[in-house]
């Protein structure tokens, strides 16, 4: 077997590491599932995805939009029905008379699909109203910036279509569970050797250390990318069995998290990207791991150590949220690994950092800090792992 094997097998074989993963796993799996059967994830938008097309017809018809702009964007189902397509009715009617734990289903469907049309004027009139003030406002980078992305929107869609649901499964839960299973497997990886004595026995060997550095380190990576891929599948399993995989692809702007940020992506790019970052954020979090482990003689100081690293970037990229402008104040919550294994607060908010007379998308400083990070533990790991001893 080769070195890459053993020490794979040595990450892989730590009972606790898998014990812990299935718990996880197991109550991730139940809080996805306790909402199967809540009204919205059954019917709300379900029951309206065959109408998808005449729902978005009638939020774009000119008699429709004056009736709810009139209204101030308050309006019925039954006000908006002499307006809007008959087969929206005649769809909501099958559901006559059912009742779903205590709701009236057609009268929710009704509510539903006025709502849905309500909305999306309402959001295009915003958006319009936005672009206009752009125009009349000062020729600063960041009006630009705006003014090009607003401009250059796909036209916005109704929110039927179930991205909102599946682009939320990277929000904030699942890079932490992926996270805290590659600090439990990887944080050990060189500290078990201080407390072995393995340490300054490997000066004696033919190869020293250093065949052995790359060997852990391409070890712990394989490691990192399977867990990312185990969580990922069971997530997306979960989701399409709660509610069903997404019908159709639908610009960013279309779902009520983006619908304001100057966001030009649609919502299968934005998945993709977020499960590539899930992947290299993953590795980067491994780096700075194996770093962190190769200086310390405990494990649970190098786990309590790297966790720390970690959280503090998740705690803050999750309290920075719904802002599309990056700060010296925000910027280490932009450019931290949560926040590339998420890619919720930079990619999706569209965020910008203005430097000189330009606004730069900030995933670009997220990607070099993240590039950065990794090549220095790397670096580091290699100086304190092949060069210091520790004695015992």
């Amino acid at each position: 077997m080769s070195l890459v094997g053993v020490e794979f097998k040595k990450i892989i074989s730590k009972r606790y590491v898998w014990v812990l993963t299935l718990l996880l796993a197991l109550f991730y799996a139940y809080l996805i599932l306790n909402i199967a059967d809540n009204f919205s994830v059954v019917y709300s938008k379900r029951a309206l995805q065959p109408v998808f097309q005449e729902i978005m017809d009638a939020a774009y018809d000119p008699q429709v939009q004056a009736y709810v702009i009139k209204n101030e964007f308050n309006v019925t189902f039954d006000e908006l029905q002499p307006l809007i397509s008959p087969r929206i009715a005649q769809t909501i009617e099958q559901y006559q008379g059912k009742i779903y734990k205590g709701y009236d289903v057609e009268k929710q469907l009704k509510d539903e699909a006025a709502l849905r049309i309500e909305s999306l004027v309402e959001r295009n009139v915003t958006l319009n109203k936005r672009i206009q003030e752009l125009k009349n406002e000062p020729d600063t980078p960041l009006n630009r910036y705006l003014l090009q992305q607003y401009t250059h929107m796909p036209k916005m869609e109704p929110n039927l279509t179930r991205w909102d649901d599946w682009i939320d499964i990277n929000h904030s839960m699942l890079p932490l569970l992926i996270g805290f299973v590659i600090l439990l497997g990887t944080s050990g990886v060189y500290s078990n050797e201080y407390s072995s004595k393995m340490h300054g026995t490997l000066l004696t060997t033919k190869n020293g250390r250093s065949e052995l550095f790359w060997s852990k380190l391409l070890a712990s990576c394989l490691f990192a990318a399977i867990v990312v891929i185990i969580f990922q599948a069971l997530a997306a399993l979960l989701y399409m069995h709660v509610y069903g995989l997404p019908f159709k692809n639908t610009p960013i702007n279309s779902l009520t998290s983006f619908y304001k940020m100057p966001n030009t992506m649609w919502a299968l790019q934005f998945y993709f990207c977020q499960l590539a970052g899930s992947l290299l954020g993953a590795i980067v979090l491994t780096a700075v791991t194996l770093c962190i482990s190769s200086f310390c003689r405990s494990n649970l100081v190098s786990f309590f150590i790297s966790g720390i690293y970690f959280a503090i970037g998740a705690l803050y990229s999750l309290n920075v949220e719904g802002q599309y402008i990056s700060s010296m104040k925000t910027i280490f919550a932009d450019v931290s690994t949560f926040s590339l294994m998420s890619l919720t607060n930079v990619l999706g908010n569209g965020k910008v950092f203005i430097v000189g007379n330009s606004a730069i998308p900030t995933i670009r400083f997220t990607l070099i800090t993240q590039a950065v990070i990794f090549a220095v533990a790397i670096l580091l790991t290699y100086v304190f792992y092949n060069r210091k001893e520790i004695i015992a």
